[in-house]
Parts: structure tokens; sequence; C-alpha cells
């Protein structure tokens, strides 16, 4: 990380200001590894350059706390020690750990149109700081900082936020954290836009996630998300009972089953897509694309992490007035919508 990256980050309870502890090894203008302070006396860790914000830090990286333990000393090692998160967040963290440390491609054309959603083109970003809710392995992080004039914070939950992180780091306008959408590692009030693209409906509650973020938008600034279609109960009730299996194999195990979903998506786009209620069947056993990396890797998305909620765009706007905001833009492809923070 570097130390301008404190300028966007806070502490995740409050979003109040961090300050750098100690610093154990630099390398090319970014605090490889080190120690991160909140007002509160809170430590965190910054781990191969990234600066971590999870629960689980004992889990994931005890070889880290192993080789820092006497710069980090034993109170700072302690307070690492016994948290973590509920069954379900976890196996969401494992999954997309494992899922995007597989497949990492960018490809701006195919990104181009994920990031225009909800009315938006690439004008529509310049000028502003933008919150990433959710960022992977950094695939819309990558196009919307690429826009001139632009600074873009990504966070995520799982350790795919290494692989943002080795894509990215040359850019001066990327900031990117590892934590929780639910206590978000960030300024609150201080992004013109925040978007959620792909990542509410693995959380335990979509409307939790979503306004859990809203607290992070300035006044006048607008928040963008999106969530599984429920688009036919018949479909969704029987994915449902499926994943009650899928979402507990090992992940190996099902990420070579959905290799199936290639041949399928072959004759969904050569055949099937034409012919009604043959073409929603397919939709209810694979992800269908062009492209038949990306078919494989979002079925194994769709049947592997925890939580895989549904719901129609009218649920969405209706999470936009309960909250309080105004709906500037609905998107129906993306199942998304786009609303507003009163100034």
């Amino acid at each position: 990380m570097k130390t301008n990256w404190l300028n966007h980050l806070g502490a995740p309870e409050t979003g109040g200001p961090l300050s750098i502890e100690s610093v154990f090894y630099e390398s090319e203008g970014h605090i490889v590894d080190g120690l991160l302070k909140d007002d509160l006396g809170q430590y965190y860790p910054i781990i191969k350059g990234v600066p971590v914000f999870v629960d689980n830090i004992d889990e994931l990286y005890p070889a880290w706390i192993d080789e820092y333990q006497e710069q980090i000393g034993p109170s700072v090692a302690e307070s690492f020690l016994g948290k973590g998160y509920d069954f379900g967040t976890r196996k969401v963290q494992d999954s997309f750990g494992y899922e995007w440390s597989r497949y990492h491609r960018v490809i701006p054309e195919y990104d181009k149109n994920y990031v225009h959603q909800t009315g938006i083109d690439d004008n529509y970003y310049r000028g502003k700081t933008i919150l990433d809710a959710g960022c992977g392995y950094g695939r819309h992080v990558s196009y919307i900082s690429s826009v001139e004039d632009t600074t873009v914070i990504g966070i995520d939950l799982s350790e795919a936020i290494f692989i943002a992180y080795d894509k990215l780091k040359a850019r001066d306008n990327v900031v990117l954290a590892q934590g929780s959408l639910y206590r978000p590692p960030v300024r609150r009030g201080h992004f013109n836009f925040v978007y959620s693209w792909g990542v509410l409906h693995h959380t335990p509650s979509v409307e939790q996630g979503f306004i859990s973020i809203i607290s992070t938008v300035a006044k006048g600034g607008e928040i963008s998300f999106g969530a599984y279609r429920n688009w036919n109960s018949i479909g969704t009730t029987f994915q449902k009972v499926l994943r009650f299996f899928t979402c507990r194999m090992s992940k190996d195990l099902l990420y070579y089953i959905c290799y199936l979903s290639v041949p399928a998506n072959w004759l969904y786009n050569s055949i099937f897509r034409h012919i009604p209620l043959v073409r929603e069947l397919f939709r209810v056993f694979i992800k269908p694309a062009k492209d038949w990396r990306i078919c494989h890797t979002d079925t194994f998305d769709w049947w592997h992490p925890y939580y895989n909620h549904y719901h129609t765009l009218a649920e969405l706007k209706d999470m936009v007035e309960r909250a309080g905001l105004d709906l500037e833009s609905e998107d129906v492809p993306y199942n998304s919508v786009r609303a507003s923070v009163a100034s």
C-alpha cells in the first residue's frame, strides 16, 4: 500500500482515520508488510502490499504472524486471534479466493458492458472517487481506473484481493483493501459513486449489505447494486435444493464438475437459446456466456458459494425506497438499480 491510501481507507467499525504504526518491508513505493492502527487503538496488518481488515486474520495468515511476531509483539498478535465469520460467510470467502485464483482474466470489451449498467458511460466516472464494494480480482477496478481523472478503491472479503493488487499496484489512482462489506474499511460519506455488482447476493442479506455500504456514499453521490434475478420460482426452488449439496462439495470436485457446462453452453448458444422453455431449463443448471471460460467460472460461482439470494427488480427498487434514496435508473438485463443520496 501507499501512504496516500489512508486518505480513503478507514476503521471498519467507524470509518475513522488510520495511521501507519510500523513498516516491516517496503518495495517500489509500497509498504509491503507493516501495521496500521485506528483511532480506537485496534491494529490491522499490511500483508503483501494489501491492508487487511478481515476478522479471521489468524486463520488466513498464520505464517505472516509467525514471521513478524517479534515486530508485532504479543499483545497485537493476540488481538488477531479468536475472531472469525459465520459458516456461510467463511464459505463465500473461501469460494471466491479459490475461484479467482484460477480465473482472473481482464477483458476490457467484456467488462465495458458490465461497468456501463444502470445507464452509466465512461464520462460518468470522470472526476469521481469511486468504491467497488466486492472487487474480486479487480476486473471492474481495472476498467474504471483506466478512465481519466478517476480514483477507484476496491475492497473484497476474499484473498482474490492479492491478485487485484498484483495487477493494479502500479496505478496511482487505485487503492485496495481486504475487508467485509458489512464493516467496510473505508471513510464514511466519502465516495461520489459506490457500486456492488454480482456481490450482494453472496452475502447473508442483499438488503443488509446494501444498507451497510450506503454509509460510504457522499451527500449527492450515487450507488448502484444488483442481485440474481428471481426469474422463475420453480427454477430457483430447484436450485436451492440442489445447492444444499453443491455448496458443501469440495471446491476441486465441483470446479471440475462445472466443466460439464462447457458443452451445454455450446448447445445453448448454437440451438437452444432460440427455444422457449428449453432455454429456461438450461439456465437452471448453467450460466450461459459467449466465452466458455466465463460460462464455466460463472456456473461454479452459481453453485458453490453458501449464500445465493434471488430478487426481482421490483424488490431491489423497494430496498432503495426503504433506505430513503431516490431511484435514478434501473437496468433490466443486469437486474440492477442506481439511486442517489440526498445532498
